[in-house]
């Protein structure tokens, strides 16, 4: 038993309504954690909530096992936690703002009806592309779109159980997330039918797509969606249940509040996952940071590179030591509205955003404020993320505060959120070296940056060197699962989006050798997905 599992033991036969002295209820957590998916997946905030909350209803019907019904929970709460996994593919792919397109696409299409594929790809494949490089696109969907789709929910299921793990849920709620694309009829991207999916994969997959349907168009969308996909892509008997519970006012009339988060916290069950130990704060954060990053290929390992380096320079203006901790957890968790944003639009050079696109950025600060709004525990945390993209002379956003109305922790989060972005390749510039930086840094501080933080990050660099990326060979020594150095170059170059033919191109060898490290690199991490070896890399440090 694992010390989380034993700690929580202790707490497994109390009924508390708050977390006890020194833990953090894991339910605000992950519901934090779902509103930023929803915003990510272009649907209603508290989807993932609303589902829970049907999902639970469902499982009472069914009287399935309290165990069950703990992983259940969770699972619901967590089933898009991987939804910045595809993100850039999909971007890249449609070549525009991939949030409605994917919406659409896994949400309110029949992919099994030709003539909805086909009304799909005329509204988002490359809309505004030449003719010519529409009908490309179109070619390559014809021929590939099938399995990409596959690839992209085997990434998704698999990146989200990569965090219920971070986040030390039970085995149970890993695999529920691993089958959660699933299929009755077998059409999911595994190919596995039936019973033999979990039946809390089963109960998931349904009820994402009821709600969806639900909110937007009403109980009417939902009912019919049942009756439609009953024995194909849904359970028979989760379907009949659902359609049971839709006869009865009283579920409708919770589901529909303006806010079900109340009401959904109520059905948690009694288990040891309930809380989570407060010194477990930095896994939390370390997750959001990745769940942020995932949404660029520019931007993998950056709130981590950001969460290092505003440490060391809150430590050089010695701060007090919780000043300190608050400064860390907030770099990290920083971007998390960032999930709001499309990553075609991060993929873009600021200077060619339309204003609607700089409008979704500017507001990124706002939407991480929302989101860790729900958490009690990180209340010292949400303004310092609100905050970290003012500037001094008050021409930041987004509120636009000036000189000390900005919290001196965002002060010194922006600071080392700049020497990021200058010291890495991003669409606007090539890395330019820490010197480079601290000097163009240093015009910057009469109207934009705060000048003790970026002295404090000049005395730093030199010894630290934080938030360089990719300067130099990872030693034998710094190779986890027994890695070679060959495949050390591939996985970070896997990590930056590259196919296999372009890797090969780039280090001179056969796309057939690429393939065969590819295959010995994820047997070795214990991966099966482009993504997930990702993350393995950034938890590594091998970027």
């Amino acid at each position: 038993m694992s010390d989380l599992e034993s700690q929580g033991q202790k707490l497994e036969d109390v009924r508390l309504d708050d977390p006890p002295s020194g833990w953090v209820r894991t339910a605000d957590l992950l519901a934090a954690l779902s509103l930023a998916a929803d915003l990510s997946v272009g649907l209603p905030a508290e989807h993932a909530v609303r589902s829970c909350y049907i999902g639970m209803h469902i499982a009472d019907r069914l009287g399935i096992s309290a165990e069950q019904r703990a992983t259940l929970f969770y699972a619901e709460l967590l089933m898009d936690a991987g939804c910045t996994a595809w993100s850039s593919q999909f971007a890249q792919a449609i070549m525009g703002d991939e949030i409605p397109a994917r919406r659409d696409f896994f949400y309110f299409i029949d992919a099994g009806k030709p003539l909805d594929v086909l009304g799909w790809l005329q509204q988002y494949l490359a809309s505004g592309a030449p003719a010519h490089v529409r009908a490309r696109r179109l070619l390559d969907f014809a021929l590939h779109g099938k399995e990409q789709v596959r690839e992209a929910l085997r990434n998704t299921a698999e990146v989200a159980g990569c965090f219920a793990l971070r986040l030390g849920m039970a085995k149970a709620v890993q695999a529920t997330l691993w089958s959660v694309f699933e299929q009755w009829d077998g059409s999911g991207p595994n190919g596995t039918s039936g019973e033999q999916v979990l039946v809390t994969s089963r109960i998931v997959y349904a009820t994402n797509l009821l709600e969806a349907f639900h909110s937007a168009g009403g109980r009417a969308a939902a009912i019919e969606l049942a009756e439609g996909r009953r024995g194909k892509s849904f359970d028979p008997v989760v379907v009949d249940a659902f359609l049971s519970l839709a006869q009865e006012a009283a579920f409708w009339d919770d589901l529909e509040l303006d806010s079900v988060w109340a009401t959904v916290l109520l059905m948690e069950p009694q288990t040891p996952y309930r809380f989570l130990p407060q010194d477990k704060l930095e896994d939390v954060g370390l997750a959001f940071a990745d769940f942020a990053d995932l949404k660029s290929f520019y931007t993998v390992g950056h709130s981590r590179r950001v969460g290092d380096c505003a440490e060391a320079i809150a430590r050089r203006m010695s701060l007090p030591e919780d000043e300190v901790a608050n400064v860390r957890l907030a770099a990290l968790m920083h971007d998390v509205g960032i999930a709001a944003v499309p990553s075609f639009v991060l993929h873009k050079p600021r200077e060619r955003l339309t204003p609607v696109e700089w409008e979704a950025l500017r507001l990124h600060p706002y939407h991480g404020e929302r989101i860790l709004s729900r958490v009690p525990v990180l209340a010292p945390v949400v303004p310092l993320v609100a905050a970290h993209h003012e500037r001094v002379d008050g021409h930041g956003y987004y509120r636009g505060l000036s000189g000390s109305e900005i919290p001196l922790g965002a002060r010194i989060i922006a600071v080392a959120d700049r020497f990021d972005d200058l010291v890495n390749k991003t669409p606007e510039h090539a890395a330019r070296e820490p010197e480079e930086a601290l000097v163009l840094m240093r015009s910057e501080v009469p109207s934009g940056l705060f000048g003790h933080a970026v002295d404090a990050l000049s005395e730093s660099v030199p010894a630290d060197q934080p938030a360089t990326r990719g300067r130099g060979r990872v030693g034998p020594d710094d190779r986890p699962a027994g890695l070679t150095a060959r495949e050390v170059e591939i996985l970070r170059l896997l990590t930056t989006g590259q196919s296999r033919r372009e890797m090969a191109a780039r280090l001179y060898l056969s796309e057939h050798t690429v393939r065969h490290h590819l295959e010995h690199i994820y047997t070795k991490i214990d991966v099966s997905t482009r993504v997930a070896a990702t993350l393995f890399a950034v938890e590594h440090n091998l970027l």
